[in-house]
C-alpha cells in the first residue's frame, strides 16, 4: 500500500498541533479531518499529558554529564506496558543494556520500539504509560554504567 505525501505531511504538521492544544486547552480530545479522512488525538483516561519543551533526541548528554537523554524518535502515544496487566518494561533505578527497549511509540497503530543508547541505570521516568509525545520529547534519563555508582 502506498503512502500519500499529503496525508503524511498532515500528520506530521497535525499530530504535534492537535497534541499541543490538548495540553494548553486541558481537553480530552481534539479532532480534525475533512470528507475522506480524520485525525483525532485523545487523553487516556485518568493520565494527564506533560508540557513538551523542544528537546535532544536519543543519546544526547544533560548537563549533568553522564546522565543520556533517551527521547522519541516519533510523535505518537509512549507505551511502557508490554501487554495489559503486565508491569512496566524498566523502572527507576534498574540496570539496562545497551539497545534494551523500555518502551515503544504508538504511531496510528504501529509500535516503533524506544530502546536506551547504551547501558545503564535508568534515573528517570519522565512520561506515563498512555502519554501523547512529541518528535524529540525526552522520555527518560539513563546514568551510564561507569558513573551509576
Amino acid at each position: 500500500m502506498a503512502t500519500d505525501p499529503d496525508w503524511d505531511a498532515a500528520l506530521d504538521e497535525d499530530v504535534p498541533r492537535l497534541a499541543r492544544l490538548l495540553r494548553e486547552t486541558g481537553a480530552e480530545e481534539i479532532e480534525i479531518g475533512d470528507a475522506a479522512r480524520t485525525i483525532r488525538v485523545r487523553r487516556s483516561s485518568g493520565l494527564g499529558l506533560l508540557a513538551a519543551e523542544a528537546a535532544p533526541v536519543d543519546g544526547t548528554e544533560t548537563a549533568d554529564e553522564g546522565v543520556i537523554v533517551v527521547a522519541s524518535q516519533q510523535v505518537g502515544v509512549f507505551v511502557a506496558l508490554t501487554e495489559p496487566g503486565a508491569p512496566p518494561q524498566v523502572r527507576i533505578g534498574d540496570a539496562v543494556e545497551d539497545g534494551q527497549t523500555i518502551g515503544y511509540v504508538d504511531v496510528l497503530g504501529v509500535a516503533h520500539d524506544v530502546c536506551v543508547p547504551e547501558a545503564g541505570v535508568i534515573e528517570r521516568l519522565l512520561v506515563r504509560d498512555g502519554e501523547v509525545v512529541e518528535y524529540g520529547q525526552p522520555l527518560a534519563e539513563l546514568r551510564r554504567s561507569a558513573d551509576a555508582d
